[in-house]
């Protein structure tokens, strides 16, 4: 058995992913330890049954639905290696633009205080700190399974300064912030448990936003009006459909300034508003 035919074999088993070829490369460089790019160049290479075995064993579990993420226990978000497992929703590209366009307005207006709501595995605050270390950042989330795996990969990123606390949406929050930047829930309750009879691994509780997948997010944007200081900012991730029904809401609570940003594949995928009492 070659590289490449265990490949072959792997992605052939894996129909119904987005990516066969590429969830195949991913977790063969998990059993054998190469990297991918080294994987892609040693297709005649010979692969010994028991790298085999344990390499079938894992495009089962990714047969089964399960992330090739939680199967690694590693995502990579804007070039760092974050710790995810089951419970925890993994860090998705699209929130790099949420990362680029925050780091642009840190600069341009001079934030210090960042809050990042619904952290999950940390991706947005542990990003923002590292990429702006004279930042004051802190994270929270309702989950006891996020703020494991926070601290986990709090540590090993070297970013001990960010602070963590277990609450329910801002509730615990200290104010005045300068920008609160969230990827909350926002899928409908429908499509969450499309999903969830799909047999799809990551949580419900990261996913579902109510009937129309608002629910949290109509309480987040008057919250956030209470705790931002003067001039400062949200940015919410949503799903493109809601940008119009969010944009009323920020208006609605005092924001001004509004704008939305396009992901990767030029859908409208965040927005963001500016707070003034005025």
């Amino acid at each position: 058995m070659t590289i490449r035919q265990a490949l072959i074999s792997g992605s052939g088993r894996l129909g119904e992913s987005e990516s066969p070829w590429l969830d195949a490369s991913l977790l063969l460089s998990e059993v054998t330890g190469l990297s991918r790019e080294k994987i892609l160049a040693s297709y005649p290479d010979p692969l010994s049954s028991d790298d085999y075995n344990s390499y079938m064993e894992l495009i089962k579990k990714r047969s089964q639905g399960y992330p090739v993420a939680y199967i690694t226990g590693t995502k990579e978000f804007f070039g760092r290696d974050f710790h995810v497992r089951e419970g925890i929703l993994c860090p998705r590209p699209d929130t790099e633009v949420l990362i680029e366009e925050a780091l642009a307005e840190i600069d341009r207006r001079e934030y210090r205080r960042v809050h990042d709501l619904c952290t999950g595995s940390g991706c947005i605050a542990l990003t923002l700190a590292l990429e702006r270390p004279d930042l004051e950042v802190s994270a929270s989330d309702i989950s006891p399974t996020v703020e494991t795996v926070f601290a986990i990969n709090r540590k090993a990123l070297e970013a001990d300064r960010v602070g963590f606390s277990l609450g329910n949406l801002l509730e615990n929050i200290e104010g005045p912030l300068d920008l609160i930047a969230t990827n909350p829930p926002y899928l409908t309750t429908g499509e969450t448990d499309e999903r969830m009879e799909d047999s799809w691994k990551e949580p419900a509780l990261a996913l579902d936003g109510g009937d129309d997948g608002l629910d949290l997010i109509r309480i987040i944007i008057p919250d956030a009006a209470r705790l931002l200081k003067e001039e400062g900012m949200l940015m919410i991730e949503a799903d493109p459909r809601q940008m119009d029904a969010m944009e009323s809401l920020m208006k609605d609570n005092g924001f001004n300034e509004i704008r939305r940003i396009c992901d990767l594949a030029g859908d409208e995928r965040v927005i963001l508003g500016i707070w003034s009492e005025i």
